[in-house]
């Protein structure tokens, strides 16, 4: 019984960090749904009995630790993607900030401010 009272706590303290805006949804949904399907089959011993031989482990319990491994690597992955695409995004930006600062100084001269009248539209 106490197995299920921490999986059901790792689920509450994983809501309550959405909830907190310390994690956003999307990024949320994997590691819930890997506490409770691995939670709860790590906890069935005839799964675990299942699982081993056909993995190919002499040892079934450990089954369910190369399991764990290969959701954290999933979602590893699915998050080194995520923070790839933003930091191109974050590249592009500046690098378009950049030519707008270039337009600019060859506008208004390098040392020259715009005056009050002449304000740029970006």
């Amino acid at each position: 019984m106490t197995h299920f009272l921490i999986i059901g706590a790792l689920a509450v303290a994983l809501a309550f960090l959405v909830r907190a805006k310390l994690i956003q949804v999307d990024l949320f949904f994997p590691w819930f749904a890997g506490v409770l399907i691995l939670g709860l089959a790590s906890t069935n011993p005839g799964f675990v009995n299942w699982l081993g031989p056909r993995l190919g482990i002499l040892y079934p319990p450990i089954a369910v630790i190369f399991l764990v491994i290969f959701l954290l690597v999933g979602i590893l992955i699915t998050v080194t993607i995520s923070l790839t695409r933003l930091r191109a995004r974050q590249a592009e930006m500046a690098r378009h900030i950049a030519s707008l600062e270039l337009d600019l100084q060859e506008r208004y001269g390098a040392g020259a401010e715009p005056g009050p009248g002449s304000e740029s539209r970006l």
